[in-house]
């Protein structure tokens, strides 16, 4: 009996290594999204998602959105939205975690990805779906 105790132990370690493995190489590759807070200094500048469009963040609390995706209830990209408004952290300490825009319907943007190469994301069509709207740093 307890020679089998020990190879059941041992096959269940096989076991957990590998998705630990697993785990560990999704983190460190960006598989997994990583919510990260920025500076309202590093929120300045252009953000871009190819068809995603462009937000623009101006240091006096401007953005300008260029042709801004816009998605319907299934997550698919319905139009684009173009204008100026301005723009807003959260919360307002100096460690943002959410940006929001008043152009442009939308929920607020999340900051995540790395140091060199940070992200922001919003969630978009229906919820239950997972579907993400990315832009980038540029």
């Amino acid at each position: 009996m307890r020679a089998e105790r020990g190879r059941v132990a041992a096959v269940g370690w096989r076991g957990v290594v590998p998705v630990g493995a697993v785990v560990v190489l999704m983190l460190t590759t960006g598989c997994v999204w990583q919510q990260r807070t920025l500076a309202r200094a590093d929120i300045v500048g252009t953000w871009t998602g190819g068809d995603a469009g462009t937000l623009r963040f101006e240091d006096d609390g401007t953005v300008v959105a260029t042709d801004l995706a816009e998605y319907d209830f299934d997550g698919d990209k319905v139009s684009g939205c173009s204008g100026t408004g301005e723009w807003s952290v959260h919360p307002d300490d100096g460690a943002a975690k959410r940006v929001s825009i008043d152009v442009c319907e939308g929920n607020p943007w999340e900051f995540g990805g790395s140091k060199d190469h940070p992200r922001m994301r919003r969630s978009v069509g229906d919820p239950d779906r997972g579907n993400f709207q990315t832009l980038g740093r540029e």
